[in-house]
């Protein structure tokens, strides 16, 4: 199987990032070699240490990519304007036909000791979801980091359900969240009375 096709004129770091995204999404990190990458990058090994030194370095770069495509998906064409506009985004990528589940929520389970330099990434980029949810959150008259917290586990959600069941069926977010905002808001309004 090639992956590359027409993209061989590519630079060799950036065929070997294609590649190993691919491989280390779709088959996991450890069950990645090197080899393999190198062969369907069509690199020679002199070409793939003197891009990255080690596995680990690419494994790192590969996440470093992830998180950065999240963003700039989630502010194209223009970054979210409230809290709606944002899960409307994250609930048309949980749909998408090739998407098999979050790349954070998979390395994390494959490296589940939460000092591990993958898990800690993906505990980083977790949180910094959390943080665009709460600052999305700042209009409304709620514990904006619980309401957050409770967000991103239906988002999390969602990737996990994509994970297990693969696409065969629609994955709702906003209406969801929606839910958990109702019950936060109507749990403020019964505290005042």
């Amino acid at each position: 199987m090639n992956f590359m096709g027409k993209s061989k004129n590519i630079d060799p770091r950036k065929r070997i990032l294609e590649v190993a995204d691919r491989l280390f999404y779709a088959d996991g990190v450890r069950a990645t070699g090197t080899e393999k990458i190198m062969s369907l990058a069509e690199v020679a090994k002199a070409t793939f240490y003197r891009h990255f030194e080690s596995k680990d370095v690419l494994v790192l770069a590969y996440l470093e990519n992830r998180d950065r495509a999240l963003w700039d998906y989630l502010s194209r064409p223009t970054p979210a304007k409230d809290l709606c506009e944002a899960l409307i985004k994250f609930e048309q990528m949980a749909n998408w036909p090739e998407m098999i589940g979050c790349p954070f929520l998979r390395i994390a389970s494959e490296f589940p000791d939460t000092a591990h330099p993958y898990h800690r990434l993906a505990i980083e980029h977790q949180d910094k979801i959390l943080d665009f949810l709460t600052d999305l959150l700042k209009p409304l008259a709620i514990d904006k980091r619980a309401a957050a917290a409770a967000i991103l586990s239906i988002i999390d959600g969602a990737f996990s359900i994509r994970m297990l069941y693969g696409n065969s069926k629609e994955i709702p977010i906003l209406s969801r969240a929606e839910a958990i905002l109702k019950s936060f808001q109507s749990t403020r309004v019964q505290r005042r009375k």
